[in-house]
């Protein structure tokens, strides 16, 4: 007797799904809630999470946290601005090795930022001659190895630019947008997508909105920069990448389109680049 066939309608889970492209899952403050954060992750249907280095060290202990991960997670692993003066001759071939593991999707974060240079009174800094010197090696060493890149800019639109320019063929997003319009306009005319975080939803961020406005939706990408930035409601708190779908929503309402019509786009921007 042939069993019983289940006919029955089956559930399924049609909430949008979302990528935080842009999280450091690694900071102390976030470490040691690792399991929690993912978990939390799930529960929001932010799916799909790229964790971001800073350092060799954090970009270590990046891919290990993406085996220990609840959610789909890959790593990005670089040498932020702020840490040029780390920057050694061994670090390309250390970053080369690092970036060989399949979890490494991106080379990044990595940049430019002319607030915590050496003119910063509270901060060693590294002067802005050796950021370049470092962004540069960087950008290089990820066209070598076919990788998209994630840049930093604080206060530096002019110097990314030209920058990026000088190695052709890089490719990447600019992650937390905070620049101009017209920044934004010449990063897509080098090919760069936008990453947009819970910026969106500050009161005082027009400019940021203006750029996202501009950016065309299949080189748009959303984050949360986490512990950083958190959206309103939680703005000044801690930020996770639970509240994706908050400034996903800030986003949607921006260019004018559902919620659902951006979750897809960003997801597919995101698994074009890093998946």
């Amino acid at each position: 007797m042939k069993a019983a066939v289940d006919i029955r309608p089956q559930l399924f889970d049609c909430r949008p799904m979302f990528f935080d492209t842009h999280c450091h899952l690694t900071a102390n403050s976030l470490r040691d809630e690792f399991a929690g954060l993912t978990a939390r992750a799930a529960q929001a249907n932010v799916t799909h999470v790229l964790n971001i280095g800073d350092t060799l060290s954090s970009s270590r202990d990046a891919v290990v946290q993406c085996s220990q991960s609840r959610v789909w997670m890959r790593a990005a692993a670089g040498v932020h601005p702020q840490n040029a003066l780390e920057w050694t001759e061994k670090s390309a071939s250390e970053l080369k090795q690092l970036a060989a593991h399949p979890a490494i999707a991106a080379i990044g974060e990595i940049g430019l930022d002319w607030v915590y240079d050496d003119s910063h009174p509270e901060y060693p800094g590294a002067t802005r001659l050796r950021q370049i010197e470092v962004f540069r090696e960087q950008l290089r060493l990820a066209r070598e190895l076919g990788k998209p890149v994630i840049i930093h800019n604080r206060e530096s639109d002019q110097e990314i630019m030209e920058v990026v320019a000088s190695v052709p063929g890089t490719t990447g997003v600019v992650h937390c947008w905070a620049g101009s319009p017209d920044a934004a306009q010449r990063a897509l005319e080098l090919g760069l997508h936008l990453g947009f975080t819970g910026l969106v939803t500050f009161k005082n961020a027009g400019l940021v909105r203006e750029a996202l406005a501009l950016c065309p939706l299949d080189r748009l990408l959303i984050e949360t920069d986490a512990p950083y930035l958190a959206p309103v409601p939680f703005r000044g708190k801690r930020n996770e990448p639970a509240y994706v779908p908050y400034t996903a929503r800030a986003v949607a309402e921006i260019k004018g389109i559902s919620v659902e019509e951006l979750a897809v786009a960003t997801m597919n921007n995101g698994l074009r680049m890093f998946g």
